[in-house]
């Protein structure tokens, strides 16, 4: 190096690993359960949604930029993780995207029985004030049915344009075929939130073993579960208490254990219910005949679908 030449600075660290969705199926607890893991270094936020709205397609800047959320790092860690679920559903942006930046990255999408995905989302959404609470399940999905058959632009609704789009995100099958079409198979895993909710240390213990790290972490880890849906009471605190979540995801992240004692206590003060009432017969019937087509084109896919999405797949063979 010539004399005052300045030293050039060490090539920032791009996830290798990206957990591209879908919403509502675990990706924060299993960010969370790798985040733990040793051989795993993730970033700073979980949703980075860098692929979304950060990409400039200027390699320089991009670098710089996706990797200010990996800075704490170690170069020597084998693993480095971000998770941004609304990935999936957008992939026709994100794939190319994702090819051009980080080619050799592994790409990881648990799916959800997209019906009960669906009824997830609106109660999360509606829990976080995202969605009025005058809007019922039925009128949301009407909204989303219009918007989807463009009977009806997204300002007719009132509601925010993306919760239009998350009906559709459920067709999994066309978001995945997209992916495919930009990175070799092997880059790419599914799996299912059903099987996490089964046996979660055997989810980790597959996935561990896809990603070539220890598999021997997980005998004796505490399972616990992340972005569990519940409501508030009072819902200017409610809102206020979101708002907090959002700015100090950064530190939480550094202090799991921390932040579950906070959600503990912040539930004990304000927590109106957890979960949601069931869906009505009439409108889970209009889901599955609208669902059953791109559930039958992803087992076409050559993805093997959990036992509980059968009367999806017959739906579809009767349709």
């Amino acid at each position: 190096m010539l004399p005052n030449e300045p030293e050039l600075s060490a090539a920032p660290r791009l996830a290798n690993f990206v957990i591209g969705g879908t919403e509502k199926s675990g990706t924060t607890s299993v960010f969370d359960y790798l985040s733990a893991h040793p051989q795993v270094c993730a970033s700073s936020i979980k949703e980075t949604d860098f692929f979304r709205h950060g990409y400039t397609g200027e390699r320089a800047v991009d670098s710089r930029r996706y990797g200010s959320y990996f800075e704490k790092c170690n170069p020597s860690t084998p693993v480095i993780l971000e998770a941004s679920p609304g990935y999936l559903g957008e992939a026709t942006t994100v794939a190319p995207r994702l090819r051009a930046l980080v080619p050799e990255a592994k790409v990881l999408f648990i799916l959800r029985d997209p019906v009960e995905r669906l009824y997830s989302s609106y109660n999360f959404h509606r829990g976080k004030l995202d969605l009025p609470a005058s809007v019922s399940f039925e009128d949301y999905l009407k909204h989303c049915l219009d918007y989807d058959r463009r009977a009806a632009g997204w300002q007719q609704s009132g509601l925010d344009e993306w919760y239009l789009k998350v009906l559709r995100f459920g067709c999994y099958a066309e978001f995945i075929a997209s992916f495919r079409s930009h990175l070799p198979v092997g880059q790419l895993k599914v799996m299912f939130f059903e099987s996490l909710r089964e046996d979660a240390r055997a989810f980790m213990v597959e996935l561990s073993e896809y990603l070539r790290i220890d598999a021997s972490f997980w005998t004796g880890f505490t399972f616990h579960k992340s972005n569990v849906t519940f409501s508030g009471r009072n819902r200017a605190l409610h809102r206020l208490a979101m708002r907090i979540n959002a700015l100090a995801e950064p530190l939480m992240r550094r202090y799991p254990d921390l932040k579950r004692m906070l959600v503990n206590a912040y539930k004990l003060v304000n927590q109106e219910r957890e979960g949601y009432d069931p869906m009505s017969t009439q409108t889970r019937e209009l889901l599955i005949e609208y669902y059953a087509p791109s559930v039958s084109a992803l087992e076409q896919l050559g993805t093997t679908l959990p036992p509980t999405w059968r009367y999806l797949t017959q739906r579809a063979v009767a349709v």
